[in-house]
């Protein structure tokens, strides 16, 4: 009987015999029968739908490095900077129907290493004060930097404070120094992640494709973290919700985001360890059908980087060649491949890493 032994990483290794596959992913043992023709299918449909994270991911649970509420005025003249809440939504025709807009920021980069792979993000926010019914609140990506000044509301800080010097405020990024290009604040399209919420209590918005890519794309580039808005229902009046803000006395009411991800490793002889290049990651993922898959080359040397799937195959070789010392990007289209996992490999001087990409079509 023959039998062939495929490491693609230290914790994944594929043994092939005649009639049918072992894949071993640290402690987990996935089998695949050889003959049978949806085995690829099967397994990447396995490990996309049961609570298979890798065996070696771990989680980060972050608080935020700032927050703050836009409130909705001409001349941006209310915020809250260091307020204990941030507000959503719009008030009641008593309070002049204006809207209300949360902001928050977690740095990722501080938290999560280098070059990992998001695999969850679930956001949790504690909403203590409320006089409307069940609404709808979204995150959505912010796509401008903003400011946490010194301003602090009184009481239930409903009406905010007279914004201070580098807040941010309806009109300003930066209170007197920088404005949104769009009054209200400046959001990319998509929502990352919606949840009703009615009664006082606390909140978790569920980990979505639209949060991990966020997440991602911060690890990935940590100068294009702006963090979320979180936003209400503007539609009608008297919709308002008050959550707690990082600022809050009580810790356990503070906003949390918990991330669950996989760091990269490196194989040289059998065992993990730095090395000067990296496989920084892909952008997007999940993705269809095309992803940028960063990596980063610390000298000049001979680099390779392939993709592979579940079966062990090679599928493409997107770089086969001498690079300089200097960040990449190479671009896969995977078009006419079926929706699975597949994993971006690096080789360079005798070193490889790997990370894993989903394909969902």
């Amino acid at each position: 009987m023959r039998i062939r032994l495929r490491r693609l990483a230290p914790s994944l290794q594929i043994l092939y015999f005649p009639d049918v596959i072992l894949i071993f992913e640290n402690s987990i043992i996935l089998p695949v029968l050889r003959a049978h023709p949806m085995r690829a299918t099967t397994l990447a449909v396995l490990c996309i739908c049961l609570p298979l994270e890798f065996a070696s991911a771990q989680q980060a649970v972050l608080t935020p490095v700032k927050d703050n509420t836009l409130y909705e005025t001409v001349d941006g003249s209310t915020s809250n900077g260091i307020g204990d809440y941030f507000f959503v939504g719009r008030v009641s025709t008593s309070g002049g129907g204006k809207i209300r807009r949360g902001l928050i920021k977690f740095d990722i980069a501080a938290s999560v290493p280098a070059g990992a792979t998001i695999n969850s993000v679930s956001l949790r926010l504690n909403m203590s004060k409320t006089t409307s019914g069940s609404q709808t609140v979204i995150v959505k990506r912010v796509t401008a930097d903003w400011g946490e000044g010194t301003s602090n509301g009184n009481a239930n800080e409903g009406s905010g404070d007279a914004s201070a010097p580098g807040d941010a405020t309806w009109i300003h990024r930066f209170k007197d120094t920088t404005n949104w290009t769009t009054p209200g604040g400046d959001f990319a399209a998509p929502v990352s992640a919606s949840l009703a919420v009615n009664a006082i209590g606390a909140y978790t918005w569920a980990s979505t494709t639209q949060l991990v890519a966020d997440v991602q794309g911060w690890l990935n580039s940590p100068s294009t973290n702006f963090g979320w808005a979180v936003v209400g229902n503007e539609e009608a009046t008297g919709t308002s919700k008050r959550f707690d803000s990082r600022e809050n006395p009580l810790a356990t009411d503070q906003p949390q985001l918990t991330v669950n991800y996989t760091a990269a490793t490196s194989v040289v002889g059998g065992l993990d360890r730095p090395t000067g290049f990296a496989l920084i990651g892909n952008y997007p993922n999940p993705f269809n059908p095309e992803t940028q898959i960063e990596f980063r080359v610390a000298k000049t040397e001979f680099v390779k980087l392939s993709v592979y799937d579940l079966l062990g195959r090679e599928r493409t070789v997107l770089v086969n060649g001498q690079r300089i010392p200097g960040t990449y990007k190479a671009t896969w289209n995977a078009g006419g491949m079926p929706s699975g996992i597949y994993f971006a490999v690096l080789e360079a001087g005798g070193d490889r890493q790997m990370r894993r990409m989903i394909l969902t079509k």
